[in-house]
């Protein structure tokens, strides 16, 4: 532990990172804002790989990847530093626990930013043990040190006997970034089954194993489906030789633009390979889930023109939103709306946009709120909440005459807002014009 974490974790002493801000209610978030989020929480990973060539255990490797937005980070001596504990089981079919361990890692990061999750950065934690062939489930959970909060996530995994069977593929490791250094080759891993960022190249790493060496093979992929629907798909478009009993391979994958969410399987099959590639035979294969998880995006894009029209309170003007309504195509349109929340995503590095997520939260919380005679995000409290947020403290009164009933909003910077019913049945109006140049803008 450095010096810097001994002295926090051990001395307690804590200096809050931001001033702490009037408790209230806060609105409703959506789905993908929510703790549940496979953006904000702990991601696992456990694949098999052939071990010692002499008995039938494999190596099992375990991955953790602790999102800083999981955690809560405290301010001490101009760094910030947070804590938390993990705990790891694997049990067997019956229920047996074959292996619990418990232990802390500490993160300390400089720049606030950071620690906040504005790049996407994870703590990644790797471990290793040995598992004779079997299938176990795996149990993972994070305890935040700050925050108390806890995070939990379980694998399934069968492990094989790679001295068997020969030829054998290992699991597979979706990898984010690959950096060939001399003969050697060092992996960012990406860590789970679900792919949030299909922006960025993806690519696979596993491993094969042969009794006969050298030997020319192909290999050909597949993202499918149970009902045999096809992502995408591709083949080795020449003869790899299996120089070693044991070999490493890496693939990229490929996908169509924007496709569609829902659960799939990645296939990975060896084939042999002689003038040209045999398909039609399958030496080994091994398979692991590939996820597009439905997001916020996903949802609100299910009614794409609506969700352009509610742009009415961030786009600097209305020619911005026919603009993109114009578009000849829904894929067109549905391109220009991407691009311009892309524009204003706060953290560009990471799966989430929370300027995207937050205010179509306020446009939700709005519609269940203050409807009325529109649509809670077409009258004027519905806009004045989605620009602004939640006001500081709400008033309500009668008007002089008793003929009206009065509600005034104060925000921070002592703004205020007056509404004015004069039906009785909520329709409130706002009584000033609103602010020249005023729209949404995300604050942290």
């Amino acid at each position: 532990m450095t010096g810097l974490l001994a002295g926090l974790f051990t001395a307690g002493v804590l200096t809050s990172a931001i001033a702490q801000q009037p408790q209230r209610i806060p609105p409703p978030q959506p789905a993908a804002a929510q703790p549940g989020d496979m953006s904000s929480t702990i991601r696992v990973d456990a694949l098999a790989f052939r071990g010692s060539l002499f008995d039938d255990k494999a190596r099992v490797d375990l991955y953790l990847a602790v999102p800083y937005q999981s955690m809560e980070f405290q301010e001490y001596n101009k760094m910030f530093a947070a804590q938390y504990r993990v705990t790891m089981a694997i049990r067997d079919t019956v229920g047996r626990k074959l292996l619990d361990t418990t232990f802390t890692r500490q993160v300390a990061e400089a720049d606030y930013g950071t620690s906040r999750g504005k790049t996407g950065k994870a703590d990644i934690v790797q471990r290793s043990f040995t598992l004779r062939p079997g299938t176990y489930r795996i149990e993972v959970t994070v305890t935040d040190q700050f925050s108390r909060r806890d995070y939990t996530q379980t694998k399934t995994l069968t492990v094989s006997d790679f001295n068997d069977e020969l030829p054998a593929l290992s699991s597979i490791l979706y990898v984010s970034e690959i950096e060939q250094r001399g003969s050697r080759y060092s992996i960012t891993p990406f860590i789970g089954d679900a792919i949030w960022n299909l922006e960025n190249p993806l690519f696979i790493f596993f491993e094969t194993y042969a009794e006969r060496v050298p030997q020319q093979v192909g290999f050909s992929w597949k993202i499918a489906q149970k009902d045999g629907r096809l992502l995408s798909s591709g083949v080795s478009g020449s003869a790899e030789t299996l120089k070693e009993k044991t070999q490493q391979h890496f693939m990229r994958l490929t996908y169509p633009p924007r496709p569609t969410a829902g659960t799939y399987s990645l296939t990975v099959r060896m084939h042999p390979f002689t003038t040209v590639l045999d398909t039609n035979e399958t030496v080994s294969m091994t398979t692991r889930p590939f996820i597009i998880p439905r997001t916020a995006t996903t949802a609100i894009l299910s009614d794409l023109n609506r969700a352009i029209r509610q742009l009415r309170y961030v786009v600097p003007s209305q020619s911005d939103i026919d603009q993109i309504l114009g578009a000849p195509t829904e894929a067109d349109r549905q391109a220009l709306f991407e691009d311009f929340w892309k524009k204003l995503d706060p953290t560009p590095n990471t799966t989430r946009n929370e300027a995207f997520e937050d205010y179509y939260a306020r446009i939700e919380y709005a519609n269940k709120v203050y409807k009325s005679y529109n649509e809670g995000w077409l009258t004027d409290m519905g806009m004045i909440y989605i620009i602004y947020g939640e006001p500081m403290n709400i008033e309500r009164y009668t008007s002089q005459t008793g003929s009206a009933l009065l509600v005034r909003w104060t925000y921070p910077n002592s703004q205020t807002f007056t509404f004015e019913d004069n039906t009785g049945f909520g329709d409130y109006r706002l009584r000033s014009a609103l602010p020249p140049g005023a729209r949404y803008q995300y604050k942290r």
